[in-house]
């Protein structure tokens, strides 16, 4: 199973849900989130490049999803202000440094620099900030990166509930195989560790009220 498999398998998409997909394209996650509704819910793919999307949603007729997906060309920070809608599950796989894929991706080695992760983790969480207010009461907020690095991964979750005490980090035992969960309960793979790309997945339930 691939990387983008165990982080959908962390969201749990279950039949009649409506689901958010904050970052969207290239849309492999969307696709297999659509699938996984058995034909009955929504989800919406948001992202801010249009010509990806139009590739997402090409993929989407394809494999005969395009009734199931819908796509939004858009900044999150601004469609999360001025939606109404909130939904079952929001998934946000932030824009990350990459540190997990590394080896497929050489020059970034290269090009990272303290500054551009400072940047990074900025924009994280006002992503984080901004799809949390697309969460239902009840609803999980799904955080996800591609990256190994605790500052992109744990910090953001723990600085995101300090500033959202509505939202409860939960476990993802059940939904992914012990070896990739931490002693935190979040979801982890490494390179070195499970020869997967390294990603970084947390589930964040929303309280009811």
């Amino acid at each position: 199973m691939r990387v983008q498999g165990f982080v959908v398998s962390v969201v749990d998409p279950q039949p009649g849900e409506t689901i958010m997909d904050c970052c969207a394209a290239p849309g492999g996650k969307t696709l297999f989130m659509a699938s996984r509704l058995a034909g009955q819910g929504k989800v919406s793919a948001l992202d801010i490049n249009k010509g990806r999307l139009r590739i997402l949603m090409e993929a989407a007729k394809c494999h005969n999803l395009d009734d199931i997906i819908t796509d939004i060309h858009g900044d999150l920070r601004l469609y999360a202000k001025e939606s109404t809608v909130k939904y079952d599950k929001v998934l946000l796989d932030a824009p990350c440094s990459g540190l997990g894929v590394l080896s497929k991706r050489a020059d970034l080695r290269w090009n990272r620099q303290f500054e551009d992760l400072e940047e990074l983790v900025c924009l994280q969480d006002e992503l984080l900030d901004s799809a949390s207010l697309l969460v239902k009461p009840g609803g999980v907020l799904i955080y996800s990166t591609c990256s190994i690095d605790h500052e992109e991964n744990e910090n953001r979750v723990t600085t995101f509930v300090q500033r959202h005490p509505e939202f409860t980090p939960q476990g993802v035992h059940g939904y992914v195989p012990a070896e990739f969960i931490t002693d935190d309960g979040f979801y982890s793979s490494s390179p070195t560790k499970h020869s997967l790309d390294g990603a970084f997945a947390a589930r964040l339930v929303r309280s009811m009220h």
